[in-house]
């Protein structure tokens, strides 16, 4: 028979094509695993808030394992991803109540308690976090309740797993300056203790080491004492030999055993002034929040620092209806002050006359956080209208967004993981039904981590 035009097959060839085809499947099977063991989820928006950037009409925002990895339009991603719908809405970082009590007793305090935290009395099952996580806020700063120095502040997510809920059990240390009379001479006697404290280390250090230097020279002396000696008599004992080196697993030699020299260990610092300790000797990332009523509480409060001017910390001005704080906000400005506030636009001191300390220290060079003015679902509430006030009074767009997105993160130190939309940072976010800046607009949806741990229902839709 004549094959000439036919295909002649061979078995090996085709057993090795059987091999390649069986290849690649292997392959995509593998890829397919690798996704489904990742947790891909892409959010459609209608516009991104990314504070770091330009904001993004009818963006994609591209998360994995619930930190975000790529945001801009038309980005591809895997099929099996999880898509959320947000055409129609704002995207923009979830929020930080920086200074806060929110469902916590409050009792007074005096003195020096830095050893006490927030966390101390956090009980998570008997707080009700509807009206933080409904207005946007996906974390808290908890603050020791009383006076004086009443101890360290504690960062937790308002939703989520309770395995990730603490970002921070010990965050800022909180110091008041609203009574001058009391809060100036605790703190001015808690740094006198702290130093003390650390007088007292330094003593038991020096004394140890001159110790160490004693025993030395002593035993020296004897050991030359003795090589100096010359006694008739029988022979000195043969040498003992060094002790061997022990055989262990793997091959290897464990060195002999040899008497470990002695190390230093410090007296006890106590507990209540162990964070003023860190902060005489700048320990990284440790702040003081100093609280402010008036201006003259900032005089005051600088005339305590003069001694310790290397002392980390910020301000939380309380802004009232009526304030005096532009009489500082040169000043605070020249310091190139953190400032914690309220965006509250008052006036001046016994006039008609308004007066904007935010916009007012921002223009002398002051990072500005905002916060909401208490703890009342109403302040909660009232917060991105305070911040559309500051608009319509001259602060810019950006200026406003910052101050309540990515400085209060950066104001507790942890804006490299918050406060902003960008490759990296945690999936925190939040879904508006229009502009932040619209006072209409309502809080839709609130995702943790990439999980959305929150919507609005039916029964709060016009709310």
């Amino acid at each position: 028979m004549n094959l000439s035009g036919r295909v002649r097959f061979n078995p090996l060839l085709r057993f090795m094509g059987l091999l390649a085809a069986m290849g690649v499947a292997l392959t995509v099977s593998s890829a397919q695993a690798r996704i489904d063991d990742e947790k891909i989820v892409v959010v459609k928006a209608g516009r991104i808030i990314t504070v770091t950037g330009e904001e993004i009409d009818g963006g994609d925002i591209i998360i994995r394992d619930g930190k975000i990895e790529l945001v801009g339009k038309r980005l591809e991603y895997p099929a099996g991803a999880t898509v959320v719908d947000a055409s129609s809405q704002t995207v923009m970082p979830g929020l930080l109540n920086a200074f806060s009590r929110f469902g916590l007793p409050n009792y007074n305090r005096s003195g020096v308690h830095g050893n006490y935290t927030g966390a101390d009395h956090v009980i998570l099952s008997e707080i009700d976090f509807e009206p933080l996580v409904s207005n946007g806020y996906t974390a808290v700063a908890w603050c020791p309740p009383g006076g004086g120095i009443p101890g360290v502040a504690s960062v937790y997510r308002t939703a989520g797993a309770d395995d990730l809920r603490v970002l921070d059990a010990q965050n800022y240390l909180l110091v008041w300056m609203t009574d001058p009379s009391g809060d100036k001479g605790t703190l001015r006697g808690a740094l006198k203790q702290a130093q003390a404290e650390i007088d007292k280390v330094e003593k038991a250090r020096k004394d140890w080491e001159e110790k160490q230097k004693k025993e030395a020279e002593e035993a020296k002396k004897k050991a030359e004492e003795a090589g100096g000696e010359k006694k008739e008599g029988p022979p000195a004992p043969a040498e003992p030999k060094p002790a061997e080196a022990k055989p262990v697993e793997g091959g290897k030699s464990e060195p002999p055993n040899e008497e470990k020299p002695k190390e230093f260990e410090p007296p006890k610092i106590d507990p209540a002034h162990q964070p003023l300790v860190d902060l005489i000797q700048k320990k990284a990332g440790v702040k003081a929040l100093i609280v402010l009523g008036s201006a003259s509480d900032y005089l005051h409060a600088e005339d305590v620092l003069d001694d310790h001017k290397e002392l980390a910390h910020n301000y939380y001005l309380r802004l009232g209806i009526s304030t005096d704080f532009h009489l500082v906000a040169e000043q605070l400005g020249e310091q190139k002050a953190f400032v914690l506030a309220h965006g509250l636009i008052g006036r001046f001191p016994q006039t008609v006359n308004r007066n904007n300390p935010v916009a007012l220290l921002i223009e002398n060079g002051c990072e500005v956080a905002l916060t909401p003015g208490s703890d009342s679902t109403f302040e909660l509430e009232q917060y991105r209208t305070r911040l559309a006030d500051q608009v319509r009074a001259g602060l810019s767009r950006a200026d406003a967004i910052r101050a309540i997105t990515l400085n209060p993160w950066k104001f507790i130190g942890m804006e490299k993981k918050f406060g902003s939309i960008e490759k990296g940072k945690t999936a925190d976010l939040i879904f508006l039904d229009g502009d932040v800046l619209d006072p209409a607009a309502r809080v839709q949806r609130v995702m943790i981590g990439g999980e959305v741990v929150w919507e609005r229902d039916e029964r709060q839709a016009n709310r």
